[in-house]
């Protein structure tokens, strides 16, 4: 059967078709301009902090790496920190979860949103992270923990199980498992469930 344009039924069904996904992802950052990595790649962001503020969010996730320690450096850049702070409690009124991935947690624990909450962070950064957040409960095994609005990874890797998680409690299982299938991902679903890796040489670091 054909429509009075001539074209097949089936093109103007497809046509309407809601998306596969049920998500839509924005990347952020203070003025939209592209953020390097301390790893060499850009991030091309897609809103600033003001337009951010304006749009409805169900979800906040702060990234970690070596930019957050700038970010949280109040003794050479304490307009910025505190710039930084207060739009990160303006975002935290309106969305309905606030996560981290590794030591992305320390901008939250800073901000005094985690206080008396359990967390996770970056193993490797432990230390530094914490001390950001004297009144956080800090938990260095599980891989990410869910404190409510508040959901937090360790490092790297940890932040891919935990988004798979975030999938899950958002959107629900199916969705979360046809995801980690497309992704061929081997999903850590159990977050205390520790991951041993195997044994591994010293490398050796070239001397300067």
């Amino acid at each position: 059967m054909r429509t009075p344009l001539g074209r097949p039924r089936r093109e103007i069904v497809q046509l309407v078709k809601p998306p596969a996904y049920p998500f839509e992802i924005f990347l952020i950052s203070k003025d939209g301009n592209k953020v390097k990595s301390s790893n060499g790649p850009f991030a091309a962001p897609d809103w600033d902090f003001e337009r951010a503020r304006r749009e409805p969010l169900d979800l906040l996730m702060i990234p970690g790496g070596e930019g957050t320690r700038p970010l949280l450096d109040e003794k050479n850049h304490p307009k910025e920190v505190a710039a930084l702070l207060d739009w990160v409690h303006a975002m935290d009124g309106k969305v309905r979860i606030m996560a981290s991935v590794c030591t992305g947690a320390a901008v939250l624990a800073r901000a005094g949103l985690l206080d008396g909450l359990p967390a996770a962070t970056n193993h490797a950064a432990f230390g530094w992270v914490v001390s950001h957040g004297p009144k956080v409960l800090w938990n260095s095994v599980a891989r990410w923990v869910d404190a409510g609005k508040y959901v937090t990874s360790a490092g790297v890797s940890a932040g891919t199980d935990m988004g798979f998680y975030l999938v899950m409690r958002l959107a629900g299982r199916a969705v979360a498992e046809n995801a980690v299938s497309a992704a061929e991902y081997d999903w850590h679903r159990d977050p205390l469930s520790p991951i041993f890796y195997p044994q591994q040489a010293e490398v050796p670091v070239p001397e300067s």
